[in-house]
């Protein structure tokens, strides 16, 4: 995946904007024994907001990101019934909130997630995670909870609902605490 915007003003370079993101993953699933699944990702991000996201005290209105993010998920059938498996993501990022001189400062972040999926009535799964976010370079950590029930509509089509008890997101782009409560989700495949 790649994903790349520039902005330029007429006003001038402080009001310019810039947005990468470049995604590169591996998913190892065998065709022939397929209880043990894999997957692999890396991602860039880099973000500059544009004018319109800075405050009147020319403050970013979100903060300019450079980050690099590598990220692991694993999971593992138990059973027809019982999967489990977990996720562990580094971000190594910089961040500054000032437009015109930024300064940046470190904002590396360990994610640890455990998860166990039930499947049971035959076309229904329930879903429940333990999840940690580890700030060293704030000295902080968030600990919480993300559950939910989904239903399948035929092999190809799961739609669920769920509720995230922490204020974080597993997308370790994201630096704000705004993603407590409750989320739907739709999953295809082919």
């Amino acid at each position: 995946k790649l994903n790349h915007s520039e902005s330029e003003s007429s006003l001038g370079t402080f009001y310019d904007g810039g947005f990468s993101e470049a995604v590169l993953g591996y998913a190892y699933r065998p065709v022939n024994h397929d209880r043990f699944n894999t997957l692999v990702k890396y991602t860039y991000f880099y973000n500059v907001p544009t004018t319109n996201q800075v405050t009147l005290q020319n403050v970013a209105a979100e903060f300019i990101q450079k980050t690099h993010i590598a990220a692991v998920d694993v999971s593992y059938d138990l059973t027809s019934r019982i999967t489990i498996g977990g996720k562990y993501a580094f971000r190594q990022s910089q961040v500054s909130l000032d437009r015109d001189n930024p300064e940046f400062f470190a904002n590396n972040a360990n994610l640890y997630v455990l998860r166990s999926d039930y499947r049971f009535r035959e076309n229904w799964e329930f879903l429940l995670e333990g999840r940690l976010l580890d700030m060293p370079d704030l000295g902080e950590q968030r600990l919480g909870a993300l559950t939910g029930v989904s239903r399948y509509f035929g092999d190809h089509l799961k739609m669920g609902l769920g509720y995230n008890f922490t204020d974080f997101s597993d997308d370790l782009t994201q630096l704000n605490f705004t993603y407590q409560g409750l989320f739907l989700n739709l999953t295809g495949s082919m």
